[in-house]
């Protein structure tokens, strides 16, 4: 089964009724709720018929507290209040209590919101005291205008679940705000790490062979006129060196040069980090021969990437270490709830591939879900030669997990984050607070024992199914869930809600705002709200019709449509949540991927065309050597300036601040192709061009050299550059086409040479041609369209 960018599996992927929940939306959901509860408190003041004057009072009153609570939950909405924050709560402290001396109960609903605000304003240390000292004097004032043990119950119950729901969708719609904002950081710090690790290799592969051809070329200059002999042994090592730095080029520009299982593990953390999985490395094997290496490093890519493909992990566990004379590689992760079922199909795809690599080299490919809720994949390699010496600056915790338990604490790599868990423990929280109110209510109409069991199992199974329909995304069973069932479930919702009126009359109320809720979560949108609205219009006649009074229905539809867009905003922030939370690891790979693509790109068209230079120009050197020494030697000068300038390009891509010049760029070329006895015609009429357009053809120029020196047997060459008010056209013209006419371009190895500069120069609104033009001339082309301004 393929995998989303989620990390899910297709099987559970959001169904059709899901409708995604963007911070906008989750800020209205929780901004009606917020409202709704004040229009139903403000119900109760009004139901006491106060004079006009307090009327008018109240309403001021509920305005002002509105206004607070949203500044307090949004703080963005009102930044001005939001730099009084501690002041705006002990204001809205006032008029929560100052007002139940004059309206009662009726007002002390009020309390609920200074209650959830503590917690939104103050830090969790004092907030969450706050929290409680306000819910019990919420239950207090209750308890005093309403001694009964049922609205006791009742109002502590409410005091702890609204004040929760606030809290929840006041969070939650700030979390998942900021889960939205952090994926570009998330991307950038991604491609960061990556670039680290290329400048790394780029320095290992090709920093060396460009500081030895220096020293040789200095050596041979000094050797070419008194030992021409030793000279020319020193030139046959420079145009090996070359050679071998040029083929590297092309390697890991193309991804073929041999891994490290050091530099993955590296990687690894980077991108676990990235993904909020907290990684604990323990790595203790030193130097490993390059087959073992390599085979290793590819064994821990593919099982992160399974990893992050087919489990819920928060935990990881890279180890790897030396045992009697075998390297093991162990990747441990809590996400067995998902990756035992996931294991057993991708094992026929790179797990197996990885086995067979493994048992080439004598080694053995195990992986399995741990009764401990574990999931391990080790690899192990017996060593044909001894490690080599750990290398001193490679930072490791000593020892590897044990198989058979779950991994010791040591220091962690990365945060944990607790948004999808939060979100998910607020949603159980609030449904166990529903199940706990309306249970109390129907406990308070003090039916018969055996009547009372049937109604509290009624309710219960209102909120099992609804549990089923909100997380059924986080079981192993959701792939099943889709179609048919949930629509069962959704009638067996239903029934449980509606059949209790006939047998409880009058006694029985049910949680209707959760049948709504189910309908929003699991119908298509054009059905979703209809159908919630519909369920919740019946729900409130049946109520009527057994015999319950207008105000009560009036509150309890009011009631059930808070319910409904509670339960299914904070369920569907609880899966945005989690499906952001593990998408962030895909994102920050397709990033690391681009910037490889990049990198290999700038790697070829920097480095490329002077390893060329270098080499064709050693072989000039080794003919003039013999013959002509003051001539060689001043070619040697050449070799050497050029060597110097790659390892000055090193550094700069490395950086990833590279800026090219086409001037300069024409300039080295003719004395490029002079060197090596190619007749140059430079013409340059641009001026001053774009930065981007200027790198861009000043690429484009250095890589149609590239193929003229590497692929051709010109003896002319032009490079022409004309402006217009509007474009700049840049052409390189040889007479090197072979006997067809076609182009020999350097296209191979997917994605480096001309081919991959088309892409490059349509990014700057141009064009790029390459055609025969007359017989045994080849010629490439760019126009570039000039933005312009006025």
């Amino acid at each position: 089964m393929s995998t989303n960018a989620a990390g899910r599996e297709d099987g559970e992927s959001v169904p059709a009724g899901s409708q995604e929940l963007p911070p906008r939306k989750a800020i209205a959901i929780t901004a009606a709720v917020l409202v709704g509860f004040f229009v139903i408190d403000g119900s109760y003041v009004w139901a006491e018929h106060p004079p006009a004057w307090e009327l008018a009072a109240s309403l001021s009153g509920f305005a002002g507290m509105l206004v607070l609570q949203l500044s307090h939950s949004f703080p963005r909405l009102f930044p001005f209040l939001t730099r009084y924050r501690y002041a705006t709560w002990v204001l809205q402290a006032l008029l929560a209590c100052i007002p139940i001396a004059v309206f009662g109960v009726a007002w002390g609903g009020m309390i609920v919101f200074l209650t959830a605000s503590a917690v939104l304003v103050f830090p969790a240390a004092l907030g969450w005291p706050l929290f409680v000292l306000c819910a019990a004097a919420e239950t207090a004032v209750f308890h005093h205008y309403a001694p009964r043990w049922a609205d006791a119950v009742y109002a502590g119950v409410e005091s702890v679940l609204i004040p929760l729901i606030v809290i929840g969708l006041s969070r939650m719609s700030g979390m998942i705000g900021q889960l939205h904002r952090s994926r570009e950081e998330l991307s950038r710090l991604a491609v960061a790490a990556e670039r680290l690790r290329f400048a790394r290799d780029l320095h290992d592969v090709v920093g060396f062979s460009l500081s030895a051809i220096s020293l040789k070329c200095e050596l041979a200059y000094r050797l070419l006129a008194d030992a021409p002999a030793k000279a020319q042994e020193e030139l046959a090592e420079i145009l090996g060196t070359s050679r071998k730095a040029l083929a590297d080029v092309r390697s890991v520009s193309r991804g073929y040069r041999e891994m490290s299982l050091s530099g993955e593990a590296d990687a690894a953390v980077s991108m676990l980090a990235g993904a909020g999985i907290r990684t604990q490395l323990q790595f203790d094997c030193g130097s490993l021969p390059g087959p073992v290496d390599t085979a290793l490093a590819a064994a821990l890519r593919e099982g992160l990437t399974n990893m992050l493909r087919h489990s819920k992990a928060e935990r990881c566990v890279i180890g790897a270490g030396v045992h009697d004379g075998t390297v093991r590689l162990t990747l441990a992760n809590d996400g067995v709830g998902r990756a035992a079922r996931v294991a057993r199909t991708v094992s026929d795809g790179g797990l197996t591939v990885l086995e067979r690599r493994l048992a080439a080299l004598g080694g053995t490919l195990a992986h399995a879900a741990g009764d401990d809720g574990w999931f391990r994949l080790e690899a192990a390699v017996p060593l044909t030669e001894p490690a080599g010496p750990e290398p001193a600056a490679r930072p490791a915790h000593r020892g590897t997990p044990d198989a058979a338990s779950p991994p010791a604490p040591t220091p962690e790599v990365g945060h944990a984050d607790l948004v999808p868990r939060a979100a998910a423990l607020i949603t159980l929280a609030v449904l166990a607070g529903y199940f706990l109110a309306y249970g109390v209510v129907t406990a308070s109409y003090g039916l018969p024992a055996g009547r009372l069991i049937g109604a509290v199992f009624c309710l219960l199974m209102i909120v099992v199914l609804h549990l089923a329909e909100s997380f059924h995304w986080r079981m192993s069973w959701a792939s099943r869930w889709a179609g048919t069932p949930r629509y069962v479930a959704l009638g067996l919702l239903a029934l449980f809600q509606l059949v209790p009126y006939l047998l409880f009359g009058r006694h029985w109320v049910g949680i209707p705002g959760l049948l709504a809720g189910s309908a929003l979560l699991a119908l298509p949108a054009a059905a979703a709200w209809p159908a919630a609205a519909v369920a919740i219009a019946g729900c409130n006649v049946a109520l009527y019709a057994v015999g319950n009074g207008v105000q009560d229905v009036i509150y309890e539809t009011a009631y059930d449509v808070i319910c409904a867009l509670v339960v299914f905003g904070l369920s569907r922030m609880a899966q945005l949540a989690t499906e952001l939370h593990w998408s962030r690891a895909e994102i920050a790979r397709l990033a690391v991927i681009t910037e490889r693509l990049r990198f290999a790109r700038d790697l070829h068209d920097l480095l490329g065309f002077s390893l060329s230079a270098i080499t064709l120009k050693c072989e000039l050197v080794r003919r003039l050597a013999p013959v002509k020494p003051v001539r060689a030697q001043a070619e040697l000068t050449e070799v050497l300036q050029i060597a110097r300038q790659a390892l000055a390009d090193v550094r700069v891509v490395a950086g990833g601040t590279h800026r090219m010049s086409l001037t300069t760029e024409a300039e080295n070329a003719t004395a490029m192709l002079a060197g090596v006895g190619i007749s140059a015609q430079v013409r340059l009429d641009c001026g001053e061009l774009p930065a981007d357009v200027d790198t861009v053809l000043a690429t484009l120029l250095r890589e149609g050299l590239t193929n003229v020196l590497r692929h051709s047997q010109a003896g002319q060459c032009r490079i022409t550059a004309e402006r217009t008010a509007d474009a700049v056209r840049l052409s390189l013209v040889n007479d090197g086409a072979d006997g067809t006419g076609k182009a020999v371009l350097d296209s191979h190895g997917g994605g480096s040479g001309i081919g991959n500069l088309s892409t490059r120069i349509q990014a700057v609104g141009g064009r790029l041609t390459a055609q025969r033009c007359r017989e045994g001339w080849f010629e490439l082309t760019a126009e570039v369209q000039l933005k312009t301004t006025g």
